[in-house]
């Protein structure tokens, strides 16, 4: 037997037909829980409120951040103040101390240069009084030779001893060069500090002045943000204002909603007392569909089982009438196929073989040769029809259909290897 596909959409479910047939499902009566209509447009002032007081603080927090920079700014703006001030008082001390050096060079400087002329004048001298000494040895004979002699002593004394004043001043001296070697070295690392410590002041300058820019720039963005947030506190008093003359409005238009409500609610209690009325007759109008297609169900099964006594007849009749023509035409009759037609279905690591007669039906119920149990299987499923010519596979007008090599047919000749689907179990036919 088939399975009717054309029910009609508001025929209860029944358990043994095929799964994939709908079925009415159970209209629930109401229930007496009523809610409240939201009014549109009516936002809590509270809410409102709330936001513009979290803007503000926002607000708030944002101009404290950009005070707190600045005082950062401020304060290393001061500490770079500080020392450019340590450098120049370093600075200052150094070029001092160079000007004090070179001071005494200059003293020890003129000091030798007066002992040297003191030198020349004694060299002279002592020449003078050789020059008389030897005109004394000549044989010139003076009076006062004896006083010559102790002045030339004294001289010569007076030359030793300005020759070792000579020596001390130019001892003096080459250590006065020594220190204005080194106190030239300390000027130049002086002066290459002093040009490093100008470019350190002018790249403190520049930072100065980019801090500044920024302290100013700082200083218009919390101006700007402390008169955005006047004007917001204004909208949003506004605001609150116009929120409250909607919220009154709204507190009116709900009144007359829960009124509406009301009369709504007794509308829907009668509504709930009819649908029990009906529910009541759509179950005894179920009862009634069940039983009606319980016995169309039945009848079909008879009229497609006489279908199929038709078909195997029709088919007796034709393999009957070929047989006459060929006697009478004198041709042999074509022997019959020896080998079995097999159905094959394979379930983990066994086989189960199914052996097919001239007419094998498929089906869910056990009134079919092959009764394979499984929801997506219609009662009368399908049938398998063996002649002269060959096994013919036949759809019963299922649910889910029969498929060869995974192609959906309603009637097909199967050859050996091809792979029979009924609904989702699959067969291999195979000749033995």
């Amino acid at each position: 037997m088939s399975t009717d596909k054309r029910r009609s959409l508001h025929a209860p479910p029944d358990p043994d037909d095929t799964a994939e047939m709908p079925g009415l499902e159970g209209i629930e009566s109401g229930t007496d829980t009523w809610a409240m209509p939201q009014v549109p447009g009516a936002t809590p002032l509270d809410d409102v409120l709330r936001s513009h007081q979290e803007e503000i603080d926002s607000l708030r927090a944002s101009l404290a951040a950009v005070t707190g920079s600045r005082r950062q700014l401020e304060s290393s703006l001061a500490a770079s103040m500080a020392s450019v001030q340590q450098l120049e008082q370093r600075l200052h001390g150094q070029a001092g101390q160079l000007r004090a050096g070179e001071a005494q060079r200059v003293e020890l400087q003129a000091q030798l240069e007066r002992s040297q002329a003191e030198l020349a004048a004694l060299v002279q001298r002592d020449a003078r009084q050789q020059e008389q000494q030897q005109a004394v040895s000549a044989g010139q004979a003076q009076p006062g030779a004896s006083g010559q002699e102790v002045a030339l002593a004294r001289s010569q004394a007076d030359l030793a001893e300005l020759q070792r004043r000579v020596t001390r001043h130019e001892e003096a001296l080459r250590h006065a060069e020594g220190r204005r070697y080194i106190f030239d070295s300390m000027l130049r690392e002086r002066e290459q500090l002093a040009d490093e410590l100008g470019a350190q002041l002018g790249t403190l300058r520049q930072q100065q002045q980019a801090l500044e820019q920024r302290l100013a720039q700082q200083d218009q963005q919390a101006h700007a943000h402390t008169r955005q947030l006047a004007v917001d506190g204004a909208a949003a008093l506004t605001r609150a204002d116009e929120l409250e003359a909607g919220l009154r409005r709204a507190g009116a238009e709900l009144a007359e909603a829960q009124a509406a409500a009301l009369v709504a609610r007794r509308h829907v209690v009668l509504l709930e007392t009819d649908l029990a009325d009906q529910g009541a007759n759509l179950s005894a109008l179920r009862e009634q569909l069940r039983s009606a297609e319980s016995a169309n169900e039945t009848l079909r099964g008879d009229l497609a089982a006489a279908e199929d006594l038709i078909r195997s007849r029709e088919a007796e009749l034709a393999q009957l009438a070929a047989r006459q023509a060929r006697q009478h035409s004198g041709e042999p009759a074509p022997a019959a196929d020896p080998r079995e037609r097999l159905l094959v279905r394979t379930e983990g690591d066994q086989g189960i073989v199914h052996v097919l007669g001239r007419r094998t039906t498929v089906g869910r119920t056990p009134d079919n040769d092959l009764r394979i149990d499984a929801d997506y299987i219609s009662r009368h499923h399908a049938v398998l029809l063996d002649a002269a010519g060959g096994t013919t596979v036949e759809d019963l007008d299922s649910t889910n259909g029969v498929f060869v090599n995974n192609v959906r047919v309603a009637r097909r000749q199967l050859n050996s290897g091809d792979l029979v689907t009924f609904g989702k179990t699959s067969f291999r036919f195979l000749l033995k």
